[in-house]
């Protein structure tokens, strides 16, 4: 009743946390588990830095919940005085007037109550939000800049609880803040009321409190164990009897399901002696609780009733007394299950952190150049290698400005991996793609993006209208996204939708077809007028006279004056580009008995390794 704590609520982390659990590692679980001590003092010293920088920007609002929670909390310790006074002054002096005052009095206290807890949770709720769309924005924008390479050491699933679970232990932290000031306010308010009353009463509370912390220490951990010893019984139980549904048929002809029988009973009886030590420290702790406060309130009474006997305290003191202690006792219980949680937003601080300083791969140059205009792109010597293994090259390639080239290769020749390089999704292990002659490395991702785009094997939309996943959040008028779509050959079976572009797609953009989301992902790379377009088997969803209809629209986009880099097996493909250049499987130094591998002796190649590009051109 004193220190009321709500729970912020946060149900939309519950669904997340579902997804991100199935991809969870015991490694991953064991640092979510990590308990606060564990917290080396660099990553505490992290992770309360984080928690500061969090906070500050919304430091006033916090303060406005503090001072609110203040507020509240002392009119409701305010009532207890208001009755005895009531009581002494009004009833047993047959003072009416009195009465109705401290009656009043009472009621004003109830309003300020109510204002007070408003502005507290009000404020509170606010500032958690706050803190935690900060916190889920920051840690989002992040992980979108990283590229594959540096996400590889972590599950998706891992991130996406750092962005919900942790984040919601930190908007808990933030909105429980307010607790703090609350506890101070009631102790430092009730213990001296209480002595001044009777300073034998401010005995019997100051000896009853470290009762109070026992029982909230002792019984919470005690049961916890029995709890997670009993959830353990159970597994085991479950466990004996899926084998003994299973296995036990098959084995009941040689007796072999009798020690699956004997096993189920030996489980069984552990649950049951599991429950009943759960029930019994559980009975325990429901009787002794309030057992500890009842017996003060008891010393309370006696010793009140003598000094008012004595004339040393009047009635009222004592009604007050007995409201009072009540209030002590469930602060002191909020008190201690603070204490014990108090690094929870450590810990959950401590893994946003190290989200956060997962270095990205692919970044921006400390010093950008700027990239040209127009130009060709070049893949000079470039080689890429997933987990030891060469997975490209090395390649020599060359395509001009205004170039149409079809690259074509065997499965796993690397195709995906060099259109990647291009857009610098990855960077090369060893080589440099460059554009008119300025290496990609040297020059921001947004320029680079901006002049080269890339449509994926697999697209990917998002949920939301069709021209939401057009637009992706930029300003681009309606004729620009049908001009887009009429050159994918896609404008007329979007207009002819009931909707037209205002169609909602669904989750994955389950109301298009395969080709349809192909062509749509190619005229959402259109909309940047990329001076390059990558394209990784985007037609292979398209019916024959689709698949020409694009290529040809796409070949008057382009004019001449802009680059196609296609990867294909599509015959219409490979028969409408200017040049086709076949990727072999990678060959490598440390390969020297594949028969088929050109040597070369240019000087310049230390490996001794020629490129693995075979090139026609076509008239």
């Amino acid at each position: 009743m004193s220190t009321h704590q709500p729970a912020p609520a946060a149900p939309a982390a519950d669904t997340a946390d579902s997804t991100a659990d199935a991809d969870l590692t015991d490694e991953d679980l064991a640092d979510e588990d990590l308990p606060p001590t564990a917290l080396s003092a660099e990553r505490r010293r992290r992770a309360k830095a984080l928690l500061r920088g969090a906070l500050r920007p919304h430091r006033a609002t916090v303060a406005a919940a503090m001072t609110a929670a203040a507020i509240r909390q002392l009119a409701l310790l305010a009532v207890p005085w208001c009755v005895q006074k009531a009581l002494d002054d009004g009833l047993q002096q047959h003072d009416g007037g009195a009465l109705a005052r401290w009656a009043g009095a009472t009621a004003l206290a109830a309003l300020v109550q109510f204002a007070g807890l408003y502005g507290w949770q009000y404020w509170a709720g606010y500032a958690d939000a706050k803190v935690g769309a900060d916190l889920r924005g920051r840690l989002l924008r992040h992980l979108a800049g990283l590229d594959r390479g540096a996400l590889a050491a972590r599950g998706h699933g891992d991130l996406a609880m750092r962005a919900t679970r942790d984040t919601d232990l930190v908007r808990e932290w933030v909105h429980g803040l307010a607790i703090w000031v609350v506890l101070g306010t009631t102790f430092l308010t009730v213990l001296p009321a209480i002595g001044a009353l009777d300073p034998g009463l401010l005995l019997v509370t100051l000896a009853t409190l470290p009762f109070l912390v026992w029982v909230n220490v002792h019984y919470p951990r005690r049961f916890a164990a029995a709890s997670a010893d009993l959830a353990a019984a159970h597994g085991r139980r479950a466990d004996a009897v899926a084998d003994l549904l299973q296995l036990g048929t098959g084995l009941r002809g040689t007796g072999g399901h009798r020690p699956l029988v004997e096993r189920h009973h030996t489980a069984s009886a552990e649950v049951t002696r599991r429950t009943v030590t759960a029930a019994r420290i559980e009975a325990g702790w429901a009787a002794v609780a309030p057992l500890v406060p009842r017996l003060a309130v008891a010393a309370g009474v006696g010793l009140g009733g003598l000094a008012v006997l004595d004339g040393r305290l009047k009635i009222g003191g004592l009604v007050a007394f007995t409201s009072w202690m009540a209030i002590v006792t469930l602060a002191t219980r909020v008190l201690v299950d603070r204490l014990l949680e108090r690094g929870q937003a450590d810990v959950a601080a401590a893994r946003i952190d190290e989200a956060l300083s997962i270095a990205a791969g692919v970044a921006d140059p400390a010093e950008p150049v700027e990239l040209p205009a127009a130009g060709a792109l070049e893949f000079a010597g470039v080689l890429a290698r997933r987990d030891g293994r060469t997975v490209l090259g090395p390649v020599e390639l060359t395509v001009a400005a205004g170039e149409f080239v079809a690259l074509q290769g065997a499965t796993g020749a690397g195709k995906s991996t060099l259109l990647r390089l291009g857009v610098r999704l990855d960077d090369p292990d060893a080589g440099t793609v460059r554009y008119g002659g300025t290496d990609l490395r040297a020059a921001r991702l947004d320029e680079v993006r901006s002049r080269i785009a890339y449509v994926a094997q697999r697209p990917v939309l998002l949920s939301g209208t069709v021209a939401d996943n057009l637009r992706l959040g930029r300003d681009l008028p309606q004729p620009a996204l049908e001009d887009a779509c009429r050159t994918a050959g896609l404008h007329e079976q979007l207009a002819a939708m009931p909707d037209g572009y205002a169609t909602e797609l669904g989750e994955g953009g389950t109301a298009l077809s395969g080709g349809q989301v192909q062509r749509l992902a190619i005229a959402r790379a259109l909309l940047g007028d990329p001076a390059v377009l990558l394209l990784d088997d985007a037609t292979s969803a398209l019916d024959t006279a689709t698949e020409a209809l694009v290529l040809d629209r796409l070949r008057t986009w382009a004019d001449g004056r802009r680059t196609l880099l296609f990867a294909t097996h599509r015959t219409a493909v490979l028969a409408a580009a200017d040049r086709t250049v076949e990727l072999r499987a990678p060959r490598t130094a440390d390969a020297p008995h594949a028969e088929d591998a050109p040597r070369t002796t240019d000087p310049s190649r230390a490996d001794g390794v020629a490129p693995n590009l075979v090139e026609a051109t076509r008239g």
